[in-house]
């Protein structure tokens, strides 16, 4: 299967690419819905640290809801390959609804923890994956058009500048309304983006039965090795930003300025997605595999630099704007190597998996820091997080033989 290079663009190729009818508007209602996906996690931790739980709980609850959609997001994009986006988002949404209202009653009314991360197992399962199905809906538009490159660097950026507003936003409702008032926000948001973008029919990919053993996992030996390198390097980064995440609002906790924390995350993001502009605007003479392994080494150092000033606040957000930097091109350039690796009837499946991934990574992250910090101090978590980028980078470069030569 052939493919245009990823971010093989100029500046001029953003406007061209959203001037394609039915572009603009689903690529705006995916933006709208995805910005909850940078706030569920720090969403639950104020949540419940907000309401006298401790951050191994607070921990727990947002490593099951991101854990959670690593196990069951890959088969419910298998299921949306085969029966359509809009047959599924919609009972999807009803009983996600359902389920965070559940969440922050229990909450509420001081419910033990092991309910509480039940519940959010149930939440994860059910969180819309809207960033896949626009990155399907890219792919059928433009098919092998050289644009497809540009397309998906544009979600990248979209993903950036969610988790640039996310973490200020439900900071924000959180402490101004009520400690529970930032995951509400969350489900209202949710609703209205994937409601718009649901109804947006002209550019939904067509179901496509396939038999059964027609799946990821049956693809031939190199695409499938390929595949779960990239996973399992997705998975990794998803750990450092678990680690940064609850690390950062410990940190901010432990030095008085709690209401900083999404500030923090929220430049962090920032860097993120400025480079990821940068990055789409150039012309890349080599390829996204090697790009790939580039930023992960990027990352690798900015997750180190990170460690190494673990007790200023403001030193650690000097650092992690530098690590941002690594972000937005690591992930597009992984992204981009999806449409080289599998068949168009498994495109959906393949972009959750790697989504996923990145959450599955946030939830050990999540939860793993939790005790840390409890434990030894927000300054640990920080530590956790470089010795997950060291590991990440290590997966990349011993695996780059699979997703090279499959490329």
């Amino acid at each position: 299967m052939t493919s245009a290079p990823a971010a093989d663009t100029t500046a001029g190729g953003y406007r061209d690419v959203l001037a394609i009818p039915g572009a603009m508007p689903f690529c705006s209602a995916g933006a709208l819905a995805r910005l909850p996906q940078a706030m569920l996690g720090l969403g639950a931790v104020l949540m419940l640290t907000g309401l006298g739980r401790t951050f191994t709980v607070a921990g727990l609850v947002s490593g099951a809801i991101s854990l959670s959609q690593g196990v069951f997001a890959p088969r419910v994009g298998r299921v949306v390959d085969r029966v359509g986006q809009r047959r599924v988002l919609r009972p999807q949404l009803a009983a996600y609804s359902v389920v965070v209202a559940g969440l922050v009653t229990a909450a509420e009314l001081d419910a033990p923890g092991w309910a509480l991360v039940a519940i959010a197992i149930v939440m994860g399962a059910l969180v819309p994956q809207i960033g896949a199905m626009t990155r399907a809906r890219w792919s059928n538009l433009l098919g092998d058009d050289p644009r497809l490159g540009t397309g998906l660097a544009i979600e990248s950026v979209v993903d950036e500048a969610a988790y640039t507003v996310g973490p200020v936003l439900v900071a924000f409702v959180a402490s101004v309304i009520a400690p529970a008032a930032g995951l509400l926000a969350a489900l209202g948001i949710t609703l209205v983006g994937s409601l718009v973008f649901v109804s947006l029919r002209a550019t939904e990919p067509p179901p496509r039965p396939v038999p059964e053993g027609r799946h990821l996992g049956a693809a031939n030996e190199r695409r499938r090795a390929a595949i779960n390198v990239l996973a399992v390097a997705f998975g990794g980064i998803g750990l450092v930003f678990g680690f940064v995440e609850v690390g950062v609002v410990a940190l901010a906790d432990e030095l008085g300025h709690g209401g900083a924390a999404g500030w923090v995350l929220s430049a962090w993001a920032g860097t993120s997605l400025v480079a990821g502009l940068v990055y789409g605007a150039r012309t890349w003479r080599v390829g996204p595999d090697t790009r790939f392994l580039a930023g992960l080494g990027a990352l690798c150092v900015g997750a180190l630099a990170v460690s190494l000033v673990n007790d200023s606040l403001l030193a650690v957000t000097g650092a992690l704007m530098i690590a941002g930097m690594a972000n937005a091109p690591t992930l597009i350039a992984g992204n981009s190597l999806v449409p080289q690796l599998v068949p168009p009837e498994v495109l959906t499946e393949a972009y959750t998996r790697l989504g996923v991934m990145i959450s599955a990574g946030v939830a050990v992250g999540a939860a793993g820091g939790g005790p840390l910090i409890d434990h030894h101090g927000a300054e640990s978590a920080l530590w956790a997080c470089g010795a997950a980028g060291a590991l990440t980078f290590a997966v990349g470069a011993l695996g780059r033989r699979a997703y090279a030569v499959a490329a």
